[in-house]
């Protein structure tokens, strides 16, 4: 009996416990796929396949458009891997990286005093520059209408002279004098009429006037600086003559008009050139309010990432105006001087190497990635995974190809060759590039990033010791290989983030 009563208890103790794990709990926990926040070294690698060919030269470009600045080698020089070759003008470049760089580091030490009353000065200079460039403007408009109202003078008065009309009975012609001011163009018709006081002209067309016709001194013809003086008395009343002006038939009208279309040429160029230089002392005025706003404005995680990326960009655009040796090898050929200009897809310098070299199609998608100079490891089908090259990306093609409908660009890689082992032309290399590495940071899985904003912000839902989830806007760095993106900032390592969200239990 003893022994069916434990049994029976047993029994009924592990009722007792099913029904309460069936029904006893009453809360719902939401179920979610998760990772945490990791620290650690990322990677960002392209891989492709392609053949090995024989390299016998390498035509070296420089990924940017300019003019030759300096050549440093020779045509038959030996150079070895990494030396420097050319560069363009490297000016404008220098001078982004220093802005790009100094910017930066004012981001990370913060303005004192003395350089936000500076950064106030430029402001106040370039204002200054901008209200100069206006009034120079100004000044260079009544200038140059000056000089236009003169030049048109010197056509008008061109050559004056009263040509009689071929119907007078007389050849008498009139002398005309001094200079019209008028700006009006036309002709000045001169006819005679007698008074009781004498024989008088009247005029009709530029000016209806009238005046003594006078043989001892000029007479003034309308009110625009001209006088007629006549030789003798007309012996005929019905005779006239006809002022033109300009006057075509002048031999100095030719030589008065070309000066006078230089002159608005001139006109021309001298409001443009004040015009740019508005713009630009504009322009300058908002770089120096702009650097003036960055400089009191508190930095931010945000803002350091982004003067970082700033200076590398700036550093990066600097470096495709740079042509520095792939390979050791010898100078064959160079294409260009300093001082000419070269384009990108113009070989600079052509670079002669015995060694063996590595042509693949990499997809737009991955392009960007490369640079050149870029390591790689190379292993061949022939000689299996465990027998591995080093390589170095030496050229990219800036044309691309389509295949199957694909962007591709052609990508040359030169192979670090070992001379215990044989390798042949033709044989199927397979490629991967090390494009780019992080150490120490913080990371998570590429998929627990999401965005709002019209995908202007990118954020990240984090999990909470009471199982709540809060939203974190975060910074991204590096999107790295394994599906794994570098966090700059918005997030703690060991934080646990939601990957998914699966659904709730009871």
């Amino acid at each position: 009996k003893s022994k069916k009563f434990i049994i029976s208890a047993i029994v009924i103790v592990l009722a007792i416990i099913i029904a309460a794990s069936m029904f006893g709990g009453k809360d719902k926990k939401s179920q979610y796929e998760t990772a945490v926040v990791e620290k650690g070294n990322l990677a960002q690698t392209v891989d492709a396949t392609g053949k090995i060919q024989s390299a016998d030269t390498l035509a070296l470009h420089f990924q940017v458009p300019g003019v030759v600045a300096s050549v440093g080698v020779r045509e038959g020089q030996n150079v070895a891997r990494g030396q420097w070759l050319a560069n363009l003008s490297l000016a404008e470049l220098d001078a982004a990286v220093s802005q790009a760089r100094a910017s930066l580091n004012q981001k990370l030490a913060g303005a004192t005093a003395e350089q936000i009353a500076a950064a106030q000065q430029q402001v106040n200079s370039a204002e200054t520059a901008l209200f100069n460039a206006r009034k120079n403007l100004e000044t260079t408009t009544e200038q140059q209408e000056t000089l236009i109202n003169n030049a048109l003078r010197s056509v008008l008065n061109a050559g004056l002279a009263a040509s009689p009309d071929e119907d007078n009975l007389s050849t008498i012609v009139p002398a005309i004098t001094g200079v019209y001011y008028g700006t009006a163009q036309g002709q000045y018709v001169v006819s005679l009429y007698s008074t009781s006081a004498g024989m008088r002209f009247a005029t009709t067309g530029l000016e209806t006037t009238t005046g003594v016709v006078s043989t001892l001194t000029p007479i003034q013809l309308g009110t625009k600086g001209l006088y007629i003086q006549f030789p003798s008395l007309p012996p005929n009343y019905s005779d006239t003559w006809v002022i033109f002006l300009p006057n075509t038939a002048a031999p100095a009208y030719l030589a008065s008009l070309n000066a006078y279309n230089a002159a608005k040429e001139t006109q021309t160029q001298a409001l443009l050139a004040a015009q740019t230089a508005i713009d630009s002392a504009s322009a300058a005025l908002d770089l120096q309010k702009a650097n003036y706003d960055s400089l009191v404005a508190k930095p931010r995680d945000v803002d350091t990432a982004y003067y970082q990326a700033a200076l590398d960009q700036a550093l990066a655009s600097r470096a495709k105006a740079i042509i520095t040796a792939p390979i050791s090898g010898e100078i064959s050929k160079i294409y260009k001087k300093q001082g000419e200009l070269v384009s990108s897809a113009e070989p600079m310098i052509e670079l002669l190497s015995p060694h063996f070299e590595i042509e693949v199609d990499v997809p737009e998608t991955d392009v960007i990635k490369l640079q050149i100079g870029d390591n790689a490891v190379i292993t061949l089908d022939a000689l299996g995974t465990d027998v591995k090259f080093g390589g170095t990306v030496v050229s990219i093609e800036p044309s691309s190809t389509e295949i199957q409908d694909v962007v591709y660009y052609k990508v040359i890689l030169s192979l670090n060759e070992n001379s215990n082992i044989t390798i042949k032309s033709g044989m199927t290399a397979n490629v991967l590039v090390n494009t780019d590495t992080r150490e120490n940071v913080l990371f998570v899985p590429s998929r627990a990033i999401l965005t709002k904003n019209n995908g202007d912000e990118k954020y990240i839902r984090v999990l909470g010791d009471d199982n709540k989830i809060t939203e974190k806007t975060v910074v991204l760095g590096l999107k790295a290989d394994g599906g794994l993106t570098e966090i700059l900032s918005g997030v703690n390592e060991g934080d646990t983030v939601v990957l998914k969200i699966l659904g709730a239990t009871q």
